[in-house]
């Protein structure tokens, strides 16, 4: 009986899972430049984007944050409220980010200003050699 019950959980979480896999697999993200979500950052707000650049700055303990520059601007990209980090040493890899624009609060986020926009990475693809292993948090 016991067994029938554990089976029958074992299944449902699977389930789950899978349903949770296919929501956020549905999550369309627009591809555009730096540039495109300084300019009008309103538009972007919230929305689901992709950008793509080179690693300029990380950050020196945990690599839970990154500024990303593709060639039209420079963007901080944040990874540390969806729980997860990058291996450290990694500026002058190019990163694909997946993530939601949002603006820095009232205080000063690093280097940037109050109503910067910015991105809270919630996938990071990196392309070149890592010399640490990868970290997860949270």
């Amino acid at each position: 009986m016991i067994k029938k019950q554990f089976g029958w959980i074992v299944g449902f979480a699977i389930l789950v899972c899978m349903a949770c896999m296919a929501v956020q697999a549905a999550v369309n993200y627009e591809q555009v430049t730096i540039k495109e979500i300084q300019e009008g950052n309103s538009t972007f707000m919230g929305k689901a984007v992709e950008i793509e650049g080179k690693i300029i700055k990380e950050c020196p303990s945990r690599g839970c944050w990154f500024v990303l520059d593709d060639g039209t601007g420079t963007m901080l990209v944040d990874i540390k409220p969806n729980n997860f980090t990058i291996p450290m040493k990694l500026e002058g890899s190019t990163a694909k980010v997946y993530g939601n624009v949002t603006v820095v609060g009232e205080k000063k986020k690093l280097t940037f200003d109050p109503g910067t926009p910015y991105v809270i990475g919630k996938k990071v693809e990196l392309t070149g050699e890592f010399n640490s292993p990868l970290i997860s948090t949270g």
